[in-house]
């Protein structure tokens, strides 16, 4: 009988394989992260302040250990915007609802090429089969 209970208890495991946002609700109480499988399914979690500062650490391990592998962990923004500093000679790039990244003039017009060519090439790719 309890082994039954317990059976019905185990939880699924959900593959997410992209980050697609991130955010604070609106109270500024706790942090919510909505990933995506390979089927595009979604999946939301919402964690107060104080789990989130406890996974930095756990987060940026695995991290460092998957990047030393030579995998690389990705996201996928919902929105970005672009937009220029007021009293400094800065670009800024906003993704979702993040702080903006603050980029030099020529740092940003060589990503600008960078993201056209890189936009060219992933644009003449085939789309890949989803399992």
């Amino acid at each position: 009988m309890l082994v039954e209970w317990a059976k019905g208890l185990a939880m699924n495991t959900f593959l997410a394989q992209t980050l697609c946002e991130s955010t604070v609700t609106e109270d500024r109480s706790r942090f919510e992260m909505t990933f995506v499988d390979a089927g595009g399914q979604r999946h939301k979690i919402s964690i107060p302040f104080t789990i989130a500062a406890d996974l930095i650490p756990a987060l940026e391990s695995a991290a460092a250990d998957h990047n030393s592998e030579g995998g690389e962990l990705t996201r996928l923004p919902r929105a970005f915007a672009v937009g220029r500093a007021v009293a400094e000679r800065m670009v800024l790039l906003r993704f979702d609802k993040e702080a903006p990244y603050a980029i030099g003039v020529e740092d940003a017009e060589a990503l600008g090429r960078e993201l056209q060519e890189q936009s060219e090439q992933v644009s003449l790719m085939r789309r890949p089969a989803l399992h």
